[in-house]
């Protein structure tokens, strides 16, 4: 997939980074026109063991639980807003070993969504409802 006429709109709200994290940058990426990878087009190295990476990892697995299904790579969320999975962090989980992501790519061999390997969900278990509440829509929104 490599337009986003026709990303998924899913009924979730991407949490804030917290004021208090030595990074600024989001690990859900925002923008009108993402790029979209192939596996092997992933570059960066290592396992990605940060704070950034660690949030990463908390929203993927929220995302999980909350859709039932494969997370996509690139969609939109309740209020239209195009976000899109950091291709680094996922490249430093694809990196570990055994990977704790598996990628579902299109016909033309694009990551169209992702799956957490079994290793994360049960790290993540004891705060699944957490991980899932920060999704919700806020009321009135």
């Amino acid at each position: 997939m490599n337009s986003t006429d026709d990303l998924p709109k899913l009924p979730i709200c991407i949490p804030t980074v917290s004021e208090n994290l030595a990074y600024s940058h989001h690990p859900i990426s925002q923008g009108d026109e993402p790029d979209f990878y192939k596996p092997g087009d992933l570059r960066d190295i290592g396992e990605g063991k940060t704070a950034r990476g660690d949030f990463f990892e908390k929203i993927l697995v929220g995302l999980y639980w909350k859709l039932g299904a494969p997370v996509p790579y690139a969609f939109r969320t309740h209020d239209g807003k195009i976000r899109s999975l950091d291709a680094g962090c996922l490249k430093f989980l694809a990196n570990r070993s055994p990977a704790d992501v598996t990628f579902h790519c299109d016909t033309y061999g694009y990551i169209d969504s992702i799956e957490p390997s079994e290793r994360l969900l049960a790290l993540y278990g004891p705060l699944k409802s957490k991980l899932m509440a920060q999704l919700d829509i806020p009321s009135g929104s």
